[in-house]
């Protein structure tokens, strides 16, 4: 195996990639998308949540006062609900998102399910955006109606039950002789502060870690489709424009095979390098100052970079081995559908598992995902960015990784070389194990009725 015509391959295959348009579009509008998606949140996040008019039937005759009193109470004059409430200016947390409520009471028309009809239609024809049923009835059970076009408007309901339970806690302190103010106290929460145990010390956590971790997480998921996938696209191409029988005669197919991958995985690594660099560095003066005051802003340690650089090279070696495989011996794309099922699985039963490794990265089925082999890049890499590992997991997981890769690529090779220049009848998979027992001077294990090329 000759190094020096895999490093040409290698030149060949990423300067044709990263002199394209399309890659230099994608590498530079791609980041400063993200970075437009954290600031819009971050402005929504600090607006008002809109108007909404609310309708209220209380049944009971003495909830509706102070229930409207409460919702359009000016923000600061809230009672303090903990360290990041929006009514503890003091408390020194981000301000949520809230809504600004015009209450409106509504009499009993006939009967309740009149009332409910009337107002139902109202809500259709835009004149109130939803209504609220205070029935005795539902209160002894610690229900209360709400009816809305849209019932995933989450901080409208959220901070309309937070109304409604602190107007029913003062009430039922009322009935037990207990000053007023006694309420504001029971109604406060606990904030719980979240702090991350490293070898440097301790760190408060705020969350952007962990989008900053799952933002490389999927990117990387992505890239295992993507590239691998360019990579048996690649391979297709070149066998059926017989541009392959041009180039092998002077690179063997192994050496071919080897250039391909390590040229179009340095393609996926400098993208994501210049998406790196560019995270890395929000605190640059303009960004800085949209994002100030925001935990949202996502801060990327070393570490992390390190380990998905590590994950990135073995999880891409050993998916893009695995479709060079399944690539060789077919001359379309739709003939290597079936088979590019099974890497597609591999790499999707990562992600549909990942929120229970994100809950307990320490657990039996974290350790476990982060050792075997095809889901080892996603899991361990998620583990390291969540907490500490153990070094002993990380090396054994590399360590299998490698070997795994190794043997892959060596199975890659053997299938490639034979099925490269195999045209004509799509073989079966008994035949595609046949090749890779074949040795360099005995006849080739063609497929049943190959057709001449």
């Amino acid at each position: 195996m000759s190094w020096k015509k895999i490093f040409a391959v290698v030149r060949r295959e990423y300067t044709e990639r990263i002199r394209t348009k399309a890659f230099w579009i994608a590498t530079l509008i791609i980041p400063f998308l993200f970075i437009g998606l954290f600031i819009v949140q971050i402005a929504v996040a600090r607006r008002s949540g809109g108007e909404r008019k609310l309708a209220v039937v209380d049944r009971t005759g003495r909830l509706y006062a102070p229930l409207a009193a409460e919702l359009t109470r000016p923000q600061a004059e809230r009672p303090p609900q903990g360290q990041s409430d929006p009514g503890n200016p003091e408390a020194g947390g981000p301000r949520r998102q809230t809504v600004h409520w015009v209450v409106e009471q509504r009499p009993v028309i006939g009967d309740l399910e009149k009332t409910k009809e009337i107002l139902r239609k109202e809500v259709l024809a835009k004149k109130i955006n939803a209504y609220l049923i205070l029935d005795p009835t539902m209160l002894a059970k610690d229900q209360v109606e709400y009816y809305s076009t849209a019932v995933s408007e989450w901080i409208t309901q959220n901070q309309l039950e937070r109304a409604i339970n602190h107007v029913r806690l003062r009430e039922k302190i009322a009935a037990h002789g207990l000053p007023p103010e006694v309420g504001n106290e029971l109604d406060r929460r606990i904030d719980l502060r979240a702090f991350k145990v490293t070898d440097a010390g301790t760190a408060e956590e705020k969350g952007a870690g962990i989008i900053a971790a799952l933002v490389f997480f999927f990117l990387m998921y992505s890239t295992f489709f993507m590239y691998g996938y360019q990579v048996m696209r690649g391979v297709i191409e070149e066998k059926s424009n017989r541009i392959v029988e041009i180039v092998i005669a002077s690179v063997r197919p192994t050496e071919l095979m080897l250039g391909k991958i390590l040229g179009i995985g340095l393609v996926g690594l400098t993208q994501y390098l210049a998406w790196s660099f560019i995270a890395m560095n929000l605190s640059l003066p303009g960004i800085a100052s949209l994002l100030a005051g925001s935990d949202m802003a996502p801060k990327i340690p070393i570490s992390m970079l390190g380990y998905f650089i590590l994950f990135f090279f073995f999880g891409y070696f050993l998916y893009a081995s695995i479709y060079t495989a399944i690539a060789a011996p077919f001359n379309t794309d739709q003939e290597a559908q079936q088979l590019a099922m099974i890497p597609m699985a591999m790499i999707v039963s990562s992600v549909a598992v990942y929120p229970a490794v994100m809950n307990n990265p320490s657990g039996g089925l974290a350790v476990f995902l982060s050792l075997f082999p095809f889901t080892a890049p996603l899991m361990m890499f998620l583990r390291t960015a969540l907490g500490r590992v153990p070094a002993w997991q990380i090396l054994l997981s590399v360590s299998i990784l490698a070997a795994t890769t190794v043997a892959l690529a060596w199975f890659a090779g053997r299938v490639y070389r034979v099925g490269i220049l195999m045209y004509g009848k799509k073989p079966t998979i008994p035949e595609i194990l046949r090749w890779v027992r074949y040795s360099p001077g005995k006849a080739v294990p063609a497929p049943a009725a190959r057709q001449a090329s």
